[in-house]
């Protein structure tokens, strides 16, 4: 017997208007189970649709439209925050774990309406059951996905006197009820994915992860960057993607679970998850090879994690480094 009855994707809302460098929170128009079974959450859709008059702009970034999406959370009534992520780092995941390239338009200095396409999985979509970490609304009282979005300077290099209007369309992939009635289609995790904040490569080289008894992780990917013709020191995916990075090693206070692998390993990899050969500056890697939450990576009663880069290659003038972690939390009382 099936875990829950068939999925079905209903449009939330549409044509949204979206103020150009402000947050916006999106809570009551998430329907909440009211007892019984709960509906079950897959993932939500956003459709970002970026209106540009291109006035006097010049020097268009081609994933402007991901740029501008500064940061996106979900958040539950309970105080769990699966997912806090920019918008980059969202499309790369998709990428990553979709094995194509979300749907986007380029930003070209034309004007015209350019669309962004970002799933928030909630149901992982390399686990072998994906409902280990589906979002169960039987749970919860509310719902809050919170957007914060950039500017023009986001989507042109020399914004000049071009100007913005984004609107969102949101839409959601859900299970009306768990069918079995010994509860095996409901989550047993919360996921979680979330963006450190940048740091560089040539003065730091490392970024300490968390330890805590409720978080386990599937794995990692880093982004490297060169901002030597463009991005900013401290801004998330800014500047040019770059193979810089070497020696990478990601190590408890005892030992190596990844022990100071090349680049060629990274190439590889990324290849076979991303379908794209060409993937440049990503470093990805799984810990949960098997689907299952059980091989996971045990950050409980750890005193050290750390993700450490041990050389850099070339003369990049100012390397920048983003990591993304992933996983599952226990699920609150």
């Amino acid at each position: 017997m099936p875990g829950r009855l068939p999925s079905e994707t209903i449009n939330i809302l549409s044509a949204d208007p979206f103020p150009q460098g402000q947050m916006k929170k999106y809570r009551e128009q998430f329907p909440v189970g009211k007892g019984g079974g709960g509906e079950g959450f897959y993932l939500l859709r956003l459709a970002f649709h970026h209106t540009v008059v291109i006035g006097t702009g010049a020097d268009p970034r081609a994933k402007g439209g991901y740029h501008i999406l500064k940061n996106i959370s979900f958040r539950t009534s309970k105080m769990e925050e699966p997912i806090n992520c920019p918008g980059m780092g969202l499309y790369l995941f998709n990428h990553i774990f979709n094995s194509i390239e979300p749907f986007y338009d380029p930003i070209l200095a034309a004007d015209g309406v350019y669309d962004c396409i970002l799933d928030l999985p909630f149901a992982l979509p390399f686990m072998g059951r994906q409902e280990d970490t589906i979002i169960d609304t039987s749970r919860y009282s509310h719902l809050e996905l919170q957007i914060v979005l950039g500017g023009v300077a986001d989507l042109f290099g020399t914004p000049g006197t071009a100007t913005n209007v984004t609107t969102i369309d949101i839409s959601l992939l859900r299970s009306k009820t768990c069918a079995a009635p010994d509860g095996k289609g409901k989550p047993y995790f919360l996921p979680y994915i979330k963006h450190m904040p940048p740091f560089q490569a040539l003065t730091k080289g490392y970024c300490d992860i968390e330890s805590s008894e409720d978080l386990i992780l599937f794995g990692f990917f880093a982004m490297a960057h060169d901002l030597a013709t463009w991005g900013t020191v401290g801004t998330a995916f800014t500047g040019e993607p770059a193979d810089v990075l070497d020696d990478i090693t990601w190590r408890n206070q005892v030992m190596p679970f990844v022990q100071r692998q090349k680049l060629g390993w990274f190439k590889e990899e990324r290849a076979q998850l991303a379908n794209n050969r060409t993937f440049t500056g990503l470093y990805p890697h799984v810990f949960t090879r098997e689907g299952s939450f059980l091989n996971a990576f045990y950050t409980g009663g750890q005193s050290e994690i750390k993700f450490e880069i041990g050389s850099v290659l070339g003369t990049p003038t100012t390397p920048q480094v983003d990591l993304v972690i992933f996983g599952a939390r226990t699920l609150r009382p």
